[in-house]
């Protein structure tokens, strides 16, 4: 099978375009991301907000060379651990600024002296003095997880001294506006970075800004200042398998990675083909690691895979979170526990039901009343993070005309407890109404054990679970290869930490006929592997 990108840091900035497929709804997404407003980008792990928000950048700079593109990563937040209250909000703005100071140089826009100084508050009057200060804080935050760090952020300015500066550059070097990008907004089990990231978000406009962040959801916390409906454009990243041009853009992204073996397997076998691209849901990392692990592609290895994805994997994945985050466990576990041995079962009860009379319809739906418990609501947010649910719309009208939330389940995870996936898949398919659903009340008996899950958002509970996936074998990074993994472990690379403290160079000497650009992509490979597996 053609080897797949899985993920955008992956991918080099002068391939995005030639990979990118867009259709009408992406387009809208593309042209919020574009406009002065700010825009949230919300999507599950997976859907491609990354890539999205790297098109919009790239577009920019080709309409413009007036607009100042600044793509910021915030995947390292997961190690933040210090004293400070505001410690993300003092990480973000360096990490911001550095950015934005490396964009520039790149650019030969030219920082004054005065721009400079309003950059820095130790006094700096260059731009290489910021940049070196700017530097040397983000390091010190990222290495606050070893608990021996002292800050000291007396260097960092004050976020009116920042939007002034930006006015000026934007003013003495005829530029329109500097466009963020924030990637991996704030870690999804530290509430209190959230609400940190979206003071600075909101702190950050100005006639010369523009702000976009990736978020996930049913996971973000946006505090009490910042309010959706009046500080952002909201958009969400979610593909409908009901859209009239589902199959037809998943075919094309496919096409884009692959090569002419598997585009004739596809052209041949299109239905087959079909039946794995429903049952991704939508979601184009699930469509290329399923088609990636087939050694053949027909029938027998497509349902194989189908079941063994969507019936395994998935949920350990999903169980691996409460595994990383203890205070989570417990609604994680139940979640799990809920939706396979409560809700699919009723949805299987459901369509075998209509199937016995002769009724044309089938479901992958299901209700939530609105005043269910709250640990309840909880689980199944997770669950739409991780993407095996998704929720289809609120305020929905039910029996007794009772309001709630209707959710879907994935696909594949249906389709797979079938015995052969492919042979229900286009009967079962086109059967598929989303008027149909079973209901869960505001007391459903399958809530029990519900009542004693406590969401627990205790920052020394994350620290020690930190510290726990720090230590773990490298053998947990699945998307390592094991050439990768054997020749990081001879050089006596043994854990994330180890991984994670090894620069380039050290990887360079420590590993026998590894030059700079293989060290670099294993270093970044691993990086994105790594930084994903603490990020839940």
């Amino acid at each position: 099978m053609s080897e797949f990108y899985l993920r955008t840091e992956s991918i080099k900035q002068n391939e995005i375009l030639n990979l990118s497929v867009v259709n009408a709804a992406d387009r809208k997404i593309l042209d919020a991301l574009k406009s002065n407003e700010p825009c949230l980008l919300e999507g599950s792990r997976g859907t491609g907000k990354s890539f999205l928000m790297r098109v919009a950048e790239l577009e920019l700079e080709d309409e413009s060379s007036a607009n100042v593109t600044v793509f910021v990563p915030f995947n390292m937040s997961s190690l933040i651990t210090t004293e400070d209250n505001l410690q993300f909000y003092h990480w973000m703005m360096a990490k911001t600024l550095k950015y934005l100071l490396n964009k520039l140089r790149k650019k030969g826009v030219v920082v004054s002296s005065l721009t400079a100084n309003l950059l820095s508050n130790d006094e700096s009057d260059t731009e290489d003095g910021v940049q070196v200060s700017l530097k040397e804080i983000v390091k010190m935050f990222e290495d606050s997880y070893k608990g021996n760090s002292t800050l000291d952020i007396s260097s960092l300015p004050d976020i009116e001294d920042v939007k002034e500066a930006i006015q000026i550059i934007c003013e003495e070097n005829s530029l329109d506006k500097v466009v963020f990008f924030f990637d991996e907004a704030a870690h999804v089990f530290r509430p209190e970075q959230q609400r940190q990231f979206f003071n600075l978000f909101k702190d950050l406009r100005s006639p010369y800004i523009s702000c976009n962040a990736a978020i996930y959801p049913g996971v973000t916390h946006f505090g009490d200042s910042f309010e959706l409906i009046h500080d952002c454009a909201y958009k969400k990243l979610e593909r409908s398998i009901s859209e009239s041009d589902y199959l037809q853009y998943f075919k094309d992204i496919v096409f884009k990675q692959s090569d002419d073996r598997l585009k004739a397997d596809i052209d041949r076998q299109r239905d087959l083909f079909n039946t794995l691209v429903l049952s991704s849901g939508g979601n184009p990392r699930m469509l290329l690691r399923t088609l990636q692990d087939l050694s053949k592609f027909n029938t027998s290895n497509v349902n194989a895979v189908i079941k063994s994805f969507y019936r395994n994997q998935i949920w350990i994945e999903h169980t691996e979170l409460g595994d990383k985050y203890k205070g989570h466990q417990g609604v994680i576990d139940w979640g799990r526990k809920f939706l396979e041995n409560s809700v699919i079962p009723r949805v299987v009860d459901y369509n075998n039901s209509r199937k016995e009379k002769g009724i044309d319809e089938s479901t992958i739906y299901f209700w939530i009343h609105k005043d269910s418990p709250e640990a309840v609501k909880e689980a199944l947010r997770l669950l739409t993070y991780t993407g095996i649910i998704r929720t289809v719309d609120t305020a929905v009208r039910a029996t007794r005309a009772e309001l709630g939330t209707r959710y879907e389940i994935k696909y594949g995870c249906m389709i797979s407890l079938e015995s052969s996936p492919h042979g229900e898949s286009p009967e079962f398919y086109k059967n598929l109404s989303i008027k149909k659903f079973p209901e869960f009340g505001k007391n459903h008996a399958s809530y029990s054990g519900s009542d004693v899950l406590l969401e627990v958002n205790d920052e020394l509970q994350y620290k020690e679970s930190l510290r726990s996936l720090l230590e773990k074998p490298i053998d947990v990074l699945v998307l390592l290869t094991a050439w990768q993994k054997e020749k990081l472990k001879a050089a006596g690379i043994q854990t994330i930490e180890n991984l994670h403290t090894n620069t380039e160079e050290s990887l360079i000497e420590k590993i026998y006929g590894v030059g700079p650009a293989r060290a670099r992509l294993m270093k970044n490979a691993a990086n994105a592997e790594l930084l994903e597996y603490i990020s839940g």
